[in-house]
């Protein structure tokens, strides 16, 4: 290793250790990440391949069996997601389905179950006829209270219990 005054301010380092800044850090294989408190090569969660930390939600790049689901990797798609190829990618990822379904099995009109108040029709989620709010201030009141969730008169209020927030 070769550094200059102090021995923290390194120009080029030995065999098995890369610069990074001013500093010497590990070459890391895949598996392994580069504790810097230590200065050695630790374990990535049993999940990832390749990763930045120990933890589940550290990955970069996931192990063999594994899909890249937000930023964590799991052995299969949650709901709300199907599996998929990403450009650059060299594992899959779970995409997110289209906006109203529920399940899906793929892009586009795939879907195979819908949200409340929307009906499947030829794989695709359209809102479901039978979905008439009432009164809207009434129905703002039952959303603000958070009676959509408790899902006291969802049925009145369809059309204003689906909106996010």
């Amino acid at each position: 290793m070769t550094c200059l005054r102090y021995g923290d301010r390194c120009t080029a380092c030995s065999e098995g250790y890369s610069l990074a800044g001013i500093t010497c850090v590990p070459d890391c294989t895949n598996g392994t990440f580069s504790n810097l408190e230590e200065m050695t090569c630790s374990t990535c969660h049993s999940s990832c391949r390749t990763c930045t930390g120990p933890g589940k939600r550290e990955c970069i790049q996931c192990a063999e069996g594994f899909l890249q689901q937000e930023w964590r990797c799991v052995q299969s798609c949650g709901p709300g997601y199907y599996p998929g190829e990403a450009a650059g990618v060299p594992h899959k990822i779970c995409h997110r389905c289209e906006e109203n379904c529920l399940s899906c099995s793929g892009p586009g009109t795939t879907c195979t179950k819908c949200k409340e108040g929307y009906r499947l029709v030829s794989r695709t989620c359209v809102v479901d006829a039978s979905c008439n709010n009432a009164d809207e201030v009434f129905c703002q009141m039952v959303r603000s209270n958070r009676l959509c969730e408790k899902k006291l008169y969802r049925k009145f209020c369809c059309r204003t219990c689906q909106m996010n927030g």
